[in-house]
C-alpha cells in the first residue's frame, strides 16, 4: 500500500494541495521522486520556515565603497537574504565581482559600478526610486540576475522609477520603467521641524497601494536606528493623505529621521533621511546634485512665498536663475549648461530670508 506516499509533488509560487495534507505555502520547489509522507512533511515545514523568515534590512549611511563595512549601518557588507537600501543623497561605489542571492536592492541614491559586476540570483530584485540611479562607465560594469544581463555601464545611467528581476528582459531592456503609483507608496513630502522642545514630523503621500502602516525610525548618529512610533496607513487610496508625529522633549544635538512603510504583505520600503539639528534655524535641509547635473533643494517645511534659486560660479557670475511661486518640499533646477567645478547655490524668498551652500558639479 502506498497510501502514505505521494507520487509527485511540484511547487511554485502560491499554495499547493496534495492528498492528506492541506494548503502549504510554497515557492519554486519540485520533488519528482516518491517520498514517505513523514519526509514530505519535514521538507515542507523546512521550506515554509525558510520562506517566512524576516529579511534583514541593511542601509548605507555614508558615501563610500560597497565592500567597506563602515559604509553600512550594521557595520558589515550586504549578504545573502538582505534588503539593501541606498538612501537618497548617498553614492555607493561597487567594484570587483559581487555575488548575492535572495536580496532586494532599493536605490534611492546612486549605485556606481566602477569595474564592478553585481551578480544576483533569480530570487533577487533591484528597485530604483525616482531619486535613484544605477551608473557605470563601460561594458565591464554589469548587473545580471539569474545569469541574464540586465545592465551595462556603456548604455548610460538607469534611473527610476524602474525595476529589474527574473521577469524583465535582457540588456538593454533589462529594466521595466514604472510609475510612482506602481510602488506601494508615493511620498509627496516629508518635513522635520523644531517646535519648542519638540521635533515635529509631517509627511504626505499622493497614492497608497495596500499600505498597512508606517514606522518612524530615529537615530543620533545616522548608523543605529530605533523605532519610536507606528502610524496606521490608508490602505489603498489615490488621494493625498497627510500624517504627523511629535517627538516630544527631544534634546539631541542632531537627530536623523526616516519612515519605514510596510505593506499588508509585510514588504517594506524606506523614505529618504531627514536631519534636524537642535539649534537649526535655516529652512533648507539638503542641497545635492546628480550625475546628470540637476540640483535638488529639499526644504524642512512648507515655503509659501516666492522662492528664487541662483547657481553662482566662483567668479560671482549667475549661471542659472529660476523662480518658483508657492514652493514647497522639493525644488529642482537644471544645471546641464554649467561646467564641472565648485558653485554656490543661493536660495531666497520674498520676505528677505536667504541661505547659501556650496556644491560640486
Amino acid at each position: 500500500m502506498l497510501l502514505d506516499r505521494l507520487p509527485v509533488l511540484c511547487l511554485a509560487h502560491g499554495f499547493a494541495h496534495a492528498r492528506n495534507f492541506r494548503y502549504v505555502y510554497w515557492k519554486y520547489a519540485c520533488i519528482q521522486t516518491v517520498y514517505p509522507m513523514k519526509q514530505i512533511y519535514t521538507s515542507i515545514l523546512a521550506l515554509f520556515i525558510s520562506l517566512t523568515s524576516t529579511a534583514t534590512t541593511i542601509t548605507a549611511d555614508s558615501n563610500s565603497a560597497w565592500d567597506d563595512d563602515g559604509t553600512w549601518n550594521l557595520n558589515r557588507v550586504p549578504q545573502n537574504g538582505d534588503s539593501i537600501v541606498i538612501p537618497q543623497g548617498l553614492t555607493i561605489s561597487l567594484d570587483g565581482v559581487n555575488n548575492l542571492d535572495n536580496v532586494i536592492i532599493i536605490i534611492q541614491g546612486t549605485l556606481n559600478l566602477t569595474n564592478g559586476k553585481l551578480r544576483l540570483d533569480n530570487a533577487s530584485r533591484m528597485i530604483i526610486h525616482l531619486t535613484g540611479m544605477l551608473t557605470g562607465i563601460n561594458n565591464n560594469d554589469q548587473l545580471s540576475i539569474g545569469g541574464v544581463m540586465k545592465f551595462k555601464g556603456a548604455g548610460g545611467a538607469q534611473t527610476g522609477y524602474s525595476f529589474s528581476d527574473n521577469t524583465t528582459g535582457t540588456y538593454p531592456n533589462g529594466f521595466v520603467i514604472t510609475t510612482p503609483g506602481t510602488l506601494p507608496v508615493s511620498f509627496q513630502a516629508f518635513y522635520v521641524t523644531r517646535q519648542g522642545a519638540n521635533n515635529q514630523l509631517a509627511w504626505s503621500t499622493s497614492r497608497e497601494l495596500n499600505n498597512s502602516y508606517y514606522t518612524i525610525e530615529k537615530s543620533t548618529d545616522a548608523r543605529s536606528w530605533k523605532q519610536i512610533a507606528n502610524i496606521t496607513g490608508a490602505g489603498t487610496a489615490n488621494l493625498v493623505n497627510k500624517y504627523s508625529y511629535t517627538d516630544r522633549n527631544s534634546n539631541d544635538a542632531v537627530a536623523y529621521y526616516r519612515i519605514r512603510q510596510v505593506d499588508m504583505n509585510g514588504a517594506a520600503t524606506y523614505s529618504s533621511v531627514r536631519t534636524l539639528r537642535n539649534n537649526e534655524t535655516g529652512t533648507v535641509t539638503n542641497i545635492y546634485t546628480s550625475l546628470n547635473k540637476t540640483v535638488t533643494i529639499d526644504f524642512n517645511s512648507d515655503v509659501k512665498d516666492n522662492v528664487t534659486i541662483q547657481l553662482i560660479n566662483m567668479s560671482g557670475q549667475v549661471i542659472v536663475r529660476k523662480e518658483f511661486s508657492q514652493a514647497s518640499y522639493r525644488l529642482i533646477i537644471d544645471a546641464i549648461g554649467a561646467g564641472s567645478g565648485v558653485y554656490a547655490v543661493r536660495v531666497s524668498d520674498s520676505k528677505g530670508w536667504s541661505e547659501v551652500k556650496r556644491i560640486m558639479l
